[in-house]
């Protein structure tokens, strides 16, 4: 009898938290995603928790309304990171290889990695990945695998990723109540790489920026590893308050406008007053119009060059711009921003295109646009590692009664006597 194997990712997202669960045949090789279910990121600001309870209720509304869509509840998820108290450093270390006879092995590598852990993380700071980019094996560099290989002297480049330790407590115990374990912690740049980068594009040299809500990622990659990883405090959510202010509009039809924007400007022979009604906005003033070139031009255009001078700057200082011929891929939900492309190749002189997930089996429709690309990421992360897979059946679902009973407890207070 052929068992499918469960994958289920959390994806803590600035703007929304999406639940997404996959079966995994492996005898077919075949992937599908069952259930996908976004809430909007209540109790959290820029990806940090700000209200515990809200954040609980946010994210168990995600995974309820998942399990209910998949037809059976989850225990365990792989979960992704998006937030502004990201950074990352890039470390060296080296030992001695072990064996007599100067063939390294596995512990050899495991013993060079923890060497190059040996640093001064920055206080409230904790690593979350440690990816080796490069390894010399007695002067020989540019080493990809060294198993197997014959020397005295070990040396490894990394690329390491760290986390705010509060930031990272407060999560762990969010998820902790309402009984979730979490198979492992991916920063969301690296989510979003594994679903749009080519490995031509990571061999050559690229930075992949991912426009969120209320952030924007970088990460770079060269030679196949990634060697810089940056969080920018801005994101979409700030081209949204620009329209609602300069349009007089609400947050919520302001980002209809802004979705909307982007199929008047490809009509290069578009009226520039537009009814709100063409725009799905509803309005007491019937005959009220919107201008596209103030929306675009006068609204739009300045946050956006704003954001892509931000990234240039960070890539200059990084002295990075010289070696990513690949250019920049966009992706994530501003990536649909109206003129995105137009703009960022104004003020970053490299080649340029806007990254989409890839296809994939199931129920995948309203997920195949740039705001799920780290969504669909974390999955393709989760896949790869055995230890974010399960069987799919006799799942005992863990229940935290600590979580639960407090929660009933902050409930009835007020009415006991």
């Amino acid at each position: 009898m052929q068992h499918s194997k469960t994958i289920s990712g959390i994806d803590i997202g600035t703007s929304k938290v999406t639940t997404i669960i996959g079966q995994y045949q492996e005898v077919e090789d075949k992937f599908n995603i069952i259930a996908v279910s976004s809430i909007p990121a209540v109790g959290f600001r820029k990806g940090q928790i700000i209200n515990i309870d809200q954040a609980s209720n946010t994210i168990t509304q995600s995974i309820e309304s998942a399990e209910r869509m998949a037809g059976f509840q989850i225990n365990s998820a792989s979960i992704s990171l998006s937030a502004p108290y990201i950074e990352s450093i890039n470390s060296h270390g080296v030992v001695a290889i072990s064996n007599p006879n100067g063939e390294i092995d596995q512990n050899d590598i495991e013993r060079v990695v923890e060497a190059a852990k040996a640093i001064a993380i920055p206080p409230g700071k904790e690593i979350i990945h440690i990816i080796p980019i490069k390894y010399t094996v007695d002067g020989q560099e540019g080493v990809v695998d060294p198993i197997g290989m014959n020397g005295t002297r070990l040396e490894v480049e990394t690329h390491i990723i760290l986390a705010s330790t509060p930031s990272l407590k407060n999560l762990r115990k969010c998820l902790e109540d309402i009984g979730i374990h979490i198979n492992n912690l991916t920063f969301s740049g690296l989510a979003s790489a594994r679903a749009s980068l080519t490995e031509t594009e990571k061999e050559l040299g690229v930075a992949l920026v991912d426009i969120g809500g209320s952030i924007t990622t970088i990460t770079v990659f060269n030679e196949g590893a990634p060697i810089f990883s940056s969080v920018i405090p801005i994101g979409a959510n700030n081209v949204t308050n620009d329209l609602a202010i300069g349009l007089r509009f609400s947050l919520d039809d302001a980002e209809k406008i802004k979705l909307k924007l982007n199929k008047f400007v490809e009509n290069k022979n578009f009226d520039d007053e537009v009814e709100l009604s063409k725009l799905d906005i509803d309005t007491f003033d019937k005959n009220r119009k919107i201008s596209i070139q103030t929306a675009t031009n006068g609204i739009i255009k300045p946050r956006l060059e704003e954001i892509f001078n931000l990234i240039f700057d960070q890539l200059e200082s990084a002295n990075l711009h010289h070696i990513i011929p690949a250019g920049i891929v966009l992706t994530g939900g501003g990536a649909q921003t109206v003129n995105a492309k137009e703009i960022c190749e104004k003020i970053i002189p490299l080649p340029f295109r806007i990254a989409y997930p890839p296809k994939m089996g199931g129920i995948v429709d309203d997920i195949l646009n740039p705001a799920y690309t780290s969504t669909i990421g974390l999955l393709m992360m989760a896949r790869e590692n055995k230890d974010s897979m399960s069987t799919s059946s006799n799942r005992k679902v863990k229940i935290n009664f600590g979580g639960i009973f407090g929660r009933i407890k902050k409930l009835i207070e007020p009415i006991l006597p």
